[in-house]
């Protein structure tokens, strides 16, 4: 079954995303506290981009966490850098179809609200062997950074050319 992706827009998805992020916190970091979980959202939403994944009785059942950066890294709603920071499906709908459906719901909702972007960013865990390769199949590693769950390598690659990728006629559903 692949999930349905719609962009939060109003108090009432803002709200679902908060009570699927403290439901299923653990995920984005084993220790999250409520009070980690609450103060990451509260400090991150005012600049954040969110999409939720949807099943087919519209329950939550994943986000994606996405911001916009000028060249030199400030906050910037038009800047030319996407960075998605994170994404997080419940277990049980987890699958390469619906990696790629959700992949090209966010390229092209990026495209479609910010005509600015050049870059598109993404972390992988460095000790996470599968994600690294997969994501080195698009994207070029640029570095290295410190997050939640340790040491992350960062993913960089053309906008332009992840589009393409992602919309070639021959790419799978």
């Amino acid at each position: 079954m692949l999930g349905k992706f719609r962009k939060c827009t109003s108090d009432e998805d803002y709200a679902k995303f908060t009570l699927y992020f403290v439901r299923h916190r653990k995920e984005f970091h084993p220790f999250f506290t409520l009070f980690d979980t609450m103060s990451h959202i509260f400090q991150t939403l005012p600049h954040a981009r969110i999409i939720l994944v949807e099943d087919v009785k519209d329950r939550v059942i994943g986000w994606g966490h996405y911001q916009y950066y000028s060249a030199d890294y400030q906050d910037d709603p038009q800047g030319e850098i996407v960075l998605v920071n994170s994404v997080i499906l419940d277990q049980k709908f987890r699958s390469s179809r619906l990696f790629v459906h959700g992949f090209r719901h966010l390229a092209n909702q990026i495209a479609e609200e910010n005509p600015s972007v050049k870059l598109f960013q993404f972390t992988a865990l460095e000790d996470h062997p599968y994600l690294n390769r997969l994501y080195g199949k698009f994207a070029q590693p640029i570095g290295k950074r410190e997050g939640y769950n340790g040491t992350e390598n960062i993913y960089s690659t053309e906008f332009d050319r992840l589009l393409f990728y992602l919309n070639r006629p021959n790419t799978k559903n």
